[in-house]
Order: C-alpha cells, then structure tokens, then sequence
C-alpha cells in the first residue's frame, strides 16, 4: 500500500495510490485520563463531547513550538504528541510500502518533528518522506504527458488560513540540462466563513479575482487547478472563475495535495525521476555551495551541497578541512538559474590557534534554517591527545 498524506491547519488528509477516495479526519488529539487512550480526529471530539478526555484540537500550532503541553496533569513535548498522532493514524493502514506526508510550511520545525514521528514508527527510512506541498504538485504535473506541462501549469489552494499560488516554469541552460522551478506567492488569511452570507461570498469573489490577476503572468497557460476547502461550492467565485477560464483549462480537486503525494511517494519508490531534470522547489536548495581550496597547489572548487538537494536532510553533513596558515575558509555560493556568485569567507576566529608544521584540520557545518539560510560553523578538530578537539565558533547565518 502506497500512501499520501496532506495537512493543513485544521484537517488530515490521506489517500491510496490508485484510489479516488481521500480519508478526511480533523487533526486533533485527545486523551482518556482513565485508562490513558489515545484518540485522533472525530473519535477524539467525540470523546470530548462526553469529557472523558482532553482534546487539543490544534495539534498543527503545536507542532510550530518548542514548548511543552499539558494533558491531565501530564506534560509532553510537541514531537511526542505528533508521534502519538502518526501512530494513530497509520496503524488503521496495513502493508504500508511508502508513505509521503506533505505540508504547506516549508518550516523546520514542522518538518522535523513529523519526520521524528515516522521515524519512530517505521524504523526504516527508506519506508517514508517529509517535505511540502510544491514537491506533490510537481509529481503530479511529472505524472502527465509532456503536452500537458508544454506551457505554464498553475494552482490556487484555498483553505482555512491561506489562499497560494503554485506555478511550475521550466528553463533549459546550455547544456540541455532542465530546471523546473516552482513559484509561490500567498496572500492573506481569507476564512471560509467568509461565505456564509452574499455579501462574504462577494467579498470573496473580489479578492479571488483580485490575487489571480497578480499572480498571472501574460504567457501562454495550459492548465490551473483549483485546490482546497475553499473551492467546494463554485457559486461564489464567478467573476475569479470567469478570468482564470479566459486563460487556461481548469480542473477543480479539494483534495489535490493527499492524491499528488500518493503520486510522489511511487516516485520516491519505484525512482521515477528524469537525472537530466532539476527541481527546485521551497523543499530544495537554490544554491550550490563549494569550498574554494588548493588541491596540490592548485586552487580547486569542491561542491559541498549541491543545487536541488533537499536542504531539511542535509543539516547532519559536516566537512572537514586542512587549513595551513589562512585565516579564513572561502566558500563560493552559485545561484544556478539566476547565474550569481558570491564568495563569502568564513573567519577562523583567534581562540582557534593555527599550529605551525601541524595539520590543522576543522570540521565545516551547514545547518539550514530554511531554504535559502543556513548557518555554518566551524568546529576545531584538535591534534589527537595532544591538542585540545571541538571548540566551535558562533555560527555564522548566511542568506544563500
């Protein structure tokens, strides 16, 4: 069995490869303090209801923090309860081959914590995958013919907190090598009961119209889908439906994001990527970072981290490198699609002495933040016994 999941602030969505049905369940917690059951979704409101439990109806926000949360009188972090979450919901599943949780955040804390509760349950990585909502539309459009993609693909996901704009461009270098680049742009929260009433539904209607006409670009469009809560009832977005129409093909999915990650998850399974082809998306990296270094009296660049890996999985790779008598360590950061370099040199702080005729060797480490931030460190190796290992300078925060 092959699985996609998506969230979003308030709901879990989750859908078999092959399958049309996507399983809704609200993304919420809760706790018997009899006999200390767990229980997801409705079950947990419905125990709620008879307060047999404590229900924390938003796991999402949780998930965002650092801090602690109290159930009872019992304290858990938000890893263990999103553990306990993933636990749940993935033992109603049997024979699980690959399972592929998405989000719309490209947010490390986010990330990290649904990635530890797969982690604990599957014990074997190559069984599932964290990353965002741009990852599952590109396997999506990869899933098509290439007339399908020939021109610009786009998506508007309107939900309970925000309305997004995915746009998938594609450029080809002079080296025939192709980049596909996903674009977003967000707007504000629009609430969905915005529509209980004409006037909302007007309002709505104007502002859909409104952010389409800003993110639409005048070149050629093949298809837009329409994703999300938001677009369940089409008899309010007239005026948005009527524009985006006039441009391209429309193809309507609230549950868009479950089935393309289901899609992503056979991908990752069975290797179905194009070597010649370069994603970047809010998952991956824009950049390839290289160490300008001599190699047999000859200056070299070594590429570190190259451009469309995915930076949440590469915060546990560190370097190490010989210094002789500079002070400094220079990195070279290459844009590759908008072709900018920049050198940025990495200073070897004072209480880091350079031994002379001695190898002075440190360990270089990127840790992203984000997409395009990382902090990099570097870490005193020492000299065996004899000279004192691992004193680290502050990290330094570069914007790639």
């Amino acid at each position: 069995m092959i699985l996609g999941i998506s969230l979003d602030e308030n709901n879990v969505y989750v859908n078999v490869l092959g399958e049309n049905e996507v399983i809704s369940l609200p993304f919420s917690l809760g706790r018997d303090l009899a006999n200390n059951n767990w229980f997801i979704g409705e079950e947990a409101r419905n125990e709620d209801i008879d307060n047999v439990d404590i229900v924390i109806d938003k796991l999402f926000y949780i998930m965002g923090t650092d801090g602690m949360a109290r159930i009872g009188e019992t304290p858990y972090d938000a890893r263990e309860l999103t553990r306990i979450f993933f636990s749940n919901l993935l033992t109603k599943f049997e024979d699980i081959e690959y399972v592929t949780v998405v989000i719309r955040q490209s947010n490390i804390k986010y990330l990290e914590k649904i990635k530890y509760a797969l982690q604990s349950f599957f014990k074997d990585d190559n069984k599932y995958n964290v990353t965002t909502y741009s990852e599952a539309f590109v396997s999506y459009i990869k899933s098509k013919e290439l007339s399908y993609y020939s021109n610009l693909v786009s998506l508007f996901d309107f939900t309970e907190k925000a309305l997004t704009y995915y746009e998938l461009v594609r450029y080809v270098d002079d080296n025939n090598l192709e980049y596909w680049k996903v674009n977003t742009q967000e707007h504000l929260a629009l609430p969905l009961d915005l529509l209980s009433g004409d006037a909302g539904k007007k309002v709505c209607d104007k502002i859909l119209y409104d952010f389409a006409k800003k993110c639409i670009k005048e070149e050629p469009y093949n298809h837009i889908i329409l994703s999300g809560l938001g677009f369940q009832d089409s008899s309010y977005y007239r005026e948005f439906m009527t524009f985006v129409c006039s441009i391209a093909n429309v193809e309507t999915d609230q549950f868009f994001f479950a089935k393309s990650a289901a899609l992503l998850s056979n991908d990752i399974l069975n290797n179905n990527f194009d070597k010649n082809v370069l994603l970047i998306t809010d998952a991956r990296t824009t950049a390839s970072i290289r160490l300008i270094a001599n190699v047999n009296q000859v200056k070299t660049k070594i590429e570190l981290i190259r451009p469309g890996e995915e930076w949440f999985n590469l915060n546990d790779n560190n370097y190490d490198v010989i210094v002789e008598d500079d002070r400094e360590i220079k990195i070279e950061i290459l844009k590759v699609i908008e072709r900018v370099i920049k050198e940025v040199p990495i200073a070897i702080p004072d209480n880091m002495d350079l031994r002379d005729d001695k190898t002075n060797l440190f360990e270089l480490g990127f840790e992203f933040i984000e997409q395009n931030i990382v902090n990099i460190t570097l870490t005193d190796k020492g000299f065996g016994e004899f000279y004192e290992s691992n004193r680290r300078m502050t990290p330094r925060q570069v914007y790639i």
